[in-house]
């Protein structure tokens, strides 16, 4: 006979008292994920001998149930002995493709600031009102990929992934809110006159070599989150390179600074830039005027150029 469960919620506050002793996956090694790896298959092949219906026609939420008893047990030190053990066999063994992070990166959430700032209470409502609804179609999205939601886990999927992806994969979708740290960073560049003309054409080199392998849908959101939260993979090491690269994958031809030195009203560059970008900041331009200035000062932008 299978074991009863004990109800969910308990099950995930018990698993989570531990979680102030995670220290991010950092002392846990790659030859340590693989042993872990290896007793998360052992627990899939031995898991249909304990769940009602058997290894096939078991629900993903059940599974999930099943693993939270077994990480919960007080057996469980012999073979995991940190939270952090803990918790990336949970990720493993359920969620190993990181969808609850993945799915997170593709949201655009209004963020608290934002709504805190709103002029007036029927603006901060309607905030606070699409913000929700997009946390609700988040957690229904994960719901249906992984047959379960578990806010708690967001923290240590992302944690996960920086420590043992972040430098290897990808990442190809990400939410419009990507790119504010990176305009945060704009703001306070001066000039990219630390950037010897050596190092620019390694960048052009970077540059193009991350295009060639990316899909048709990369765009300015996956450039924004690459420089910022990928910098080892992409080999960069200062906020100039990180803004100089942006600009490298997202404009080279430096399309937004013509089209700013082409029109005389700033309603026909910002309307011509959405249309052709999908999206406008207006600093990215000043921004586009210093790497001109910089990297390709002879390049004409428009007929009204010296």
């Amino acid at each position: 006979m299978a074991p009863a469960f004990i109800p969910l919620e308990h099950q995930k506050t018990k698993f989570y008292q531990r979680e102030r002793e995670s220290k991010g996956f950092i002392e846990l090694s790659e030859e340590q994920l693989s042993e872990l790896a290896r007793k998360v298959y052992k627990k899939q092949e031995t898991m249909a001998d304990t769940l009602p219906y058997g290894k096939e026609k078991t629900s993903k939420l059940e599974r999930y149930q099943s693993t939270l008893q077994y990480l919960t047990s007080p057996y469980i030190h012999l073979d995991l002995r940190t939270f952090d053990e803990r918790v990336a066999f949970l990720i493993m063994m359920l969620d190993p493709n990181l969808l609850t992070f993945k799915e997170f990166l593709k949201i655009d959430l209004i963020s608290i600031s934002k709504i805190t700032e709103a002029k007036n209470e029927k603006e901060r409502n309607r905030l606070t009102s699409m913000r929700n609804q997009t946390i609700l179609a988040y957690q229904a999205a994960v719901r249906e990929k992984i047959g379960f939601f578990d806010a708690k886990l967001l923290k240590y999927e992302e944690l996960f992934f920086k420590r043992f992806f972040s430098e290897k994969e990808l990442v190809t979708e990400v939410g419009m809110n990507s790119q504010d740290i990176l305009i945060i960073k704009a703001k306070s560049l001066k000039d990219f006159n630390s950037i010897s003309d050596k190092r620019y054409a390694d960048l052009v080199h970077i540059a193009q070599t991350w295009l060639s392998l990316a899909p048709i849908k990369y765009n300015s959101n996956v450039a924004a989150y690459s420089v910022t939260e990928q910098k080892k993979l992409l080999g960069i090491i200062d906020t100039a390179e990180q803004l100089a690269l942006f600009i490298l994958l997202v404009d080279s031809d430096l399309d937004m600074l013509r089209i700013y030195e082409e029109e005389s009203m700033m309603q026909n560059v910002e309307s011509r830039i959405i249309e052709q970008f999908g999206y406008y900041n207006q600093e990215l331009l000043p921004l586009e005027r210093k790497f001109h200035d910089r990297f390709c000062p002879d390049k004409k932008i428009s007929i009204w150029s010296k």
